[in-house]
C-alpha cells in the first residue's frame, strides 16, 4: 500500500514500433513475438528486478520529488541478423532511451513517454 506522499513507478523501454513483425512470416525467419520482443534500440535495463529481456524494471516507490537511477547495458542484433554488434552500436549511438513510466498513486494512474539522452559514466 501506498503511503501519503509516494508514488509507485514502473519502467520499461518502449516499443516504438509495435507492428514491427505483423507482416507475412518466412519459413525459417523469426516468429512475430520473438521480433516484437526484441529491443530495438541501444539499451536495455541491467538493473536488479528487470524481466528476462531487460525491457522492465520492477515497480518501486518513491516519494513525491525523489528520484532514481536504473543501470542499462547496450543491446545487441536480433539472433537472426546479419548486422555486427559494432554496426549495431554505430547505427544506434546518440539515440536516447524511449522509456514508458506508469506511476500510481492513490487510485490513480497515469503514462509518460520520455525520452531520456545517455550519459556514459566512467569507472574512474
Amino acid at each position: 500500500m501506498l503511503s501519503h506522499g509516494t508514488i509507485e513507478i514502473t519502467a520499461s523501454l518502449r516499443n516504438d514500433n509495435p507492428h514491427r513483425g505483423a507482416g507475412p512470416q518466412l519459413a525459417g525467419a523469426p516468429t512475430p513475438e520473438e521480433v516484437r520482443a526484441h529491443i530495438w534500440g541501444p539499451w536495455k535495463f541491467s538493473a536488479d528486478g528487470r524481466d528476462d529481456t531487460g525491457r522492465t524494471v520492477a515497480p518501486q516507490q518513491l516519494a513525491i520529488g525523489e528520484w532514481t537511477r536504473y543501470g542499462l547495458t547496450p543491446t545487441t542484433p536480433p539472433p537472426w541478423s546479419t548486422t555486427t554488434t559494432d554496426a549495431w552500436h554505430r547505427d544506434y549511438a546518440n539515440e536516447p532511451v524511449r522509456l514508458s513510466i506508469t506511476a500510481r498513486s492513490k487510485g490513480s494512474e497515469w503514462t509518460v513517454p520520455p525520452e531520456v539522452p545517455v550519459t556514459i559514466e566512467s569507472d574512474s
